[in-house]
């Protein structure tokens, strides 16, 4: 969410008193003054975790550096290939993906704790294989796979991957990044898609749901499917459980995936936003 409004005000108190005693870790997405001044009222109000999402620019070593004396609990980074044509071409800046390995690797000297996302698109799923290897390799904590929603702004409708395909993609990577030592999740993806590994997703909003998804054993936690998406491609590619079937992934990996990545997002600026 943007946050366009000072910490210290009645909205911004009301952003934080929402965290206050929760455990959940708010996520700062701006410029270092502008994520000092927040992270120092986020502590104030008593809330346990602040991160911060470096935007496509990336962050120098200094920068990483000063997040870390002002208190910073770690970063989360998103990543969308392993390598320079794929990433800059989704981030839409050239030499972002420099940037972004350059961020990682100033964050394991400085041991600032990082967490790698990849959102999932049309034109990553066939790449996204080699993502692992390097977030293993730059010593994050774990990663994520992100679906991108036809609902997004600006036009994202044309990156929304087509779930069938994608997602299987994704689960293979995941099974690949946790042989590599890494926590893995998914976000966005209807559950019902996700087999065994149903366990790995983590909370995302809720979009929409197909009317064979009434009587679904998992649609209590469930985050549904893109409204558009089901008006392009209907719902013959869901798969509804049994109705009595347990709706929630329990157990200590799940919760550990939750608090690794789940949690408010505030975007302070635009200069910190991704366009995908």
């Amino acid at each position: 969410m943007r946050a366009d409004v000072d910490p210290s005000g009645p909205e911004g108190q009301g952003v934080l008193g929402r965290l206050r005693g929760t455990g959940e870790a708010l996520t700062l997405a701006g410029s270092l003054d502008e994520v000092a001044v927040w992270a120092a009222a986020a502590r104030a109000a008593g809330v346990g975790r602040v991160l911060a999402a470096p935007g496509p620019a990336g962050l120098t070593g200094e920068e990483v550096a000063a997040l870390k004396a002002a208190g910073l609990d770690g970063l989360r980074v998103r990543l969308y290939a392993a390598e320079a044509a794929a990433h800059d071409w989704h981030a839409g800046r050239e030499g972002s993906f420099r940037a972004a390995t350059a961020t990682l690797r100033a964050a394991r000297a400085a041991r600032l704790p990082v967490t790698v996302t990849t959102p999932l698109t049309r034109s990553n799923t066939r790449v996204l294989a080699a993502v692992p290897g390097l977030v293993a390799d730059v010593g994050a904590l774990g990663w994520q796979v992100s679906v991108v929603a036809e609902s997004r702004p600006q036009g994202h409708g044309a990156v929304a991957p087509r779930l069938a395909v994608a997602v299987p993609y994704a689960l293979q990577a995941l099974v690949a990044a946790e042989r590599a030592g890494l926590l893995a999740a998914i976000a966005g993806s209807p559950l019902c898609l996700l087999g065994p590994l149903r366990d790995r997703a983590v909370p995302s909003p809720t979009l929409a749901f197909a009317a064979s998804c009434g009587e679904c054993g998992l649609r209590a936690s469930c985050p549904g499917v893109d409204g558009e998406y089901l008006r392009c491609f209907d719902a013959g590619e869901l798969a509804p459980a049994r109705s009595g079937e347990a709706s929630a992934a329990g157990g200590s990996r799940a919760k550990r995936l939750r608090d690794m990545f789940s949690g408010p997002w505030l975007e302070l600026s635009e200069a910190a936003c991704w366009p995908i």
